[in-house]
């Protein structure tokens, strides 16, 4: 994670002109209290997977620097790596930056504590993150003692198929299961077929960045030459889940992993049917 300070010194209190560039950042903030001192300027912020700056051609940059300086913001926050240009842009005009790239569970947490640092809300943001801390502790306990834990895959990308890493290992072992093996601090990488084999996934959970709740339609994933021979394709344990409470860091997370666990719960530990808006299951 980068924690970018003021460039312009501390404000003795709560800041009244904010603008976020991530509508993930934009929820934090309403958590804080911040929701009427908030601009947010989404246009910027892109669901896609995002492991590298991007490339944007310079007009693009420029129109956003005029809306920002139109404002006249106390502090502009950015998020992930493709906004650390943007963000180095602002910081050169002399504003007052936040850039934020939380790829942990534990940076999640350090997350809204830097945000509440930065807009004088530091007693809010302690209280949230401990809220965040005993929602992970509460997915823990509701794992029964001794299950069997299913092997997980989940896909944030489809084209080529892509698995996340940052936080999601250490959420789905919190919520019971037994996560598609990532390196360390892996934010995601390409699968490939012989992994996908030999990790034989047992759940597979479609969590696709930039569709909207569990519209997203697998029948093309379906068709991946070998995935017949996969576990949970053979037991029909396809599901598809609203990417928002999956890949954007903050609160929701915790409640991303309890729809995941309540799917690995009815399969595997005998927890009984319910149905969710949060996600679907795509072979009955």
């Amino acid at each position: 994670m980068t924690f970018i300070p003021y460039t312009l010194g501390m404000k003795s209190g709560p800041l009244h002109r904010i603008i976020s560039l991530a509508p993930p950042l934009t929820e934090i903030l309403g958590y804080l209290g911040f929701s009427h001192q908030v601009t947010e300027m989404a246009d910027y912020f892109d669901e896609t997977p995002s492991t590298e700056e991007e490339n944007h051609p310079e007009y693009w940059y420029t129109m956003a620097e005029e809306r920002v300086m139109s404002l006249h913001p106390e502090i502009v926050l950015t998020l992930f790596a493709g906004q650390w240009e943007l963000h180095k842009r602002f910081k050169e005009m002399g504003l007052n930056t936040l850039h934020l790239e939380p790829r942990s569970l534990r940076e999640v947490e350090d997350t809204f504590r830097l945000i509440g640092k930065a807009v004088g809300a530091t007693e809010e943001a302690r209280q949230l993150a401990l809220d965040f801390a005993g929602g992970l502790a509460g997915l823990k306990e509701k794992v029964p003692g001794g299950v069997y834990r299913p092997k997980l895959y989940c896909e944030e990308w489809s084209q080529p198929p892509t698995a996340p890493g940052g936080w999601y290992p250490d959420l789905m072992s919190d919520a019971g299961g037994h996560y598609f093996p990532m390196l360390s601090k892996e934010i995601s990488r390409v699968v490939r077929l012989e992994e996908m084999i030999m990790f034989d996934p047992e759940i597979i959970i479609f969590a696709i960045r930039g569709t909207d709740g569990v519209s997203f339609n697998p029948n093309d994933a379906l068709k991946r030459m070998g995935w017949e021979k996969i576990n949970a394709i053979k037991k029909r344990r396809l599901y598809t889940i609203d990417p928002s409470i999956l890949n954007r860091p903050g609160l929701r997370l915790i409640e991303g992993a309890k729809a995941v666990q309540q799917i690995m719960g009815q399969n595997f530990w005998g927890w009984p049917l319910a149905n969710s808006p949060l996600f679907r299951k795509v072979l009955d």
